[in-house]
């Protein structure tokens, strides 16, 4: 992978994740570690299809990120699991999505199509 390629990628990651660039690395993965999802996987997706190409459209989003966006319950949710945390000894489950870390981002744009973490 193109350092000048990962180096743009976490730029983009950066700007529509609100995350500092000095925080994003090629193990960051975008949803364990960058918490992008729902309409802001497509935005991330749309940046990355303007810079690099429309073949970022078929890669498979849904297997490393939430696309649909949360219900008006997350409030409640948030609150319940904030109760529960002493007794459970962690605030959120697990992530149930595959990694999708941004040198693997940089690696597919590089090689011109999809191929698996």
């Amino acid at each position: 992978m193109s350092s000048d390629t990962l180096d743009r990628v976490r730029e983009i990651v950066a700007h529509h994740s609100g995350v500092r660039l000095d925080r994003l690395y090629a193990t960051s993965a975008i949803d364990q570690d960058v918490k992008i999802s729902g309409d802001d996987v497509t935005e991330l997706a749309e940046a990355l299809a303007k810079e690099f190409g429309e073949q970022v459209w078929s890669w498979p989003w849904q297997r490393f990120a939430e696309l649909s966006e949360p219900s008006a319950l997350v409030f409640p949710y948030f609150v319940w699991r904030l109760l529960i945390w002493p007794i459970r000894g962690r605030l959120f489950d697990p992530s149930p999505f595959e990694r999708l870390e941004l040198g693997h981002i940089a690696a597919v744009i590089d090689l011109g199509e999809w191929f698996e973490p």
